[in-house]
């Protein structure tokens, strides 16, 4: 994908079928005051600023509008390539440090180089590979990847994963939600080299942090460094798998599109899944 990709248009092949009727799968969750959040980013705030009835425009007609304030990596949301580097560096072996304001954010690797994400959708359900809940001790590695797809469509170029851990029945509990005392179940270093080596362009999980973290004491983001950092995959996180699962989906047509702030680390998506009938 471009590096260009703001304000300019994307170059792609992708197998779209050709659906009559077809049925759409909300992915996202819901922005409210309250909802979970890491402690990093700043909270989800909204207030009605004019309600009707405060201005009318005549003929019984008003109008209302509202502001909210939000971080860019609160509810569920994309990485910037950037939102990560390694030694100084991003997604391109770009300097980053030198290249990033208060004001401004990052002139490199923001989330304006993020274009859509639309390709095959895989659904990875660990409730269902495991036959349990999955616990913060349990990680998809390449094993749970072969196994999970030995009877089903694998991924390969342009597709996008994403992993349901089951992690969205504590929502809207933060502390349980987040697993800062617990650690998180998730996609292992080995499990993100097995889908990058097969050329996913996104992935994502229920969870706040996608990567696995079998312990809270663990503070790495090596599944970010080599996703964002070493291939420039995109990384999606506190998706809603719930309806997918309850309906047994597990391959679709992913669209998701982030919006288009310059400079920015991150971005609020709504994420559909689109299944032919």
């Amino acid at each position: 994908m471009s590096e260009n990709w703001s304000g300019s248009y994307l170059d792609t092949t992708m197998p779209i079928p050709a659906m009559r009727d077809v049925r759409v799968f909300d992915l996202a969750v819901a922005l409210e005051p309250g909802m979970p959040r890491h402690p990093y980013h700043p909270p989800y705030a909204y207030a009605l600023a004019k309600k009707h009835g405060e201005g009318m425009y005549g003929n019984g007609v008003s109008s209302a509008m509202e502001v909210l304030t939000m971080g860019a990596h609160v509810g569920t949301h994309v990485d910037a390539r950037g939102h990560v580097a390694k030694d100084g560096k991003v997604f391109g072996e770009r300097e980053v440090f030198d290249a990033q304001s208060a004001s401004g954010g990052l002139e490199v690797a923001s989330i304006e180089e993020t274009g859509p994400i639309i390709g095959p959708g895989h659904l990875v359900d660990m409730v269902k590979l495991l036959g349990r809940h999955p616990e913060p001790k349990d990680g998809l590695g390449p094993d749970e990847f072969e196994k999970w797809f030995a009877d089903k469509t694998p991924p390969g170029p342009g597709s996008v994963v994403i992993v349901r851990t089951g992690w969205m029945r504590f929502w809207p509990d933060q502390d349980a939600y987040i697993g800062l005392s617990t650690g998180l179940p998730g996609v292992t270093i080995d499990g993100a080299k097995w889908l990058s080596s097969r050329g996913i362009i996104a992935t994502g999980s229920d969870t706040m942090n996608y990567e696995h973290k079998p312990s809270s004491a663990i503070i790495n983001l090596p599944v970010h460094v080599h996703n964002l950092v070493e291939n420039g995959i995109s990384i999606m996180e506190s998706l809603n798998l719930e309806v997918l699962a309850e309906h047994g989906i597990t391959d679709f047509l992913f669209v998701a599109v982030p919006l288009r702030i310059k400079g920015g680390t991150g971005s609020p998506i709504r994420p559909v899944a689109i299944v032919g009938r």
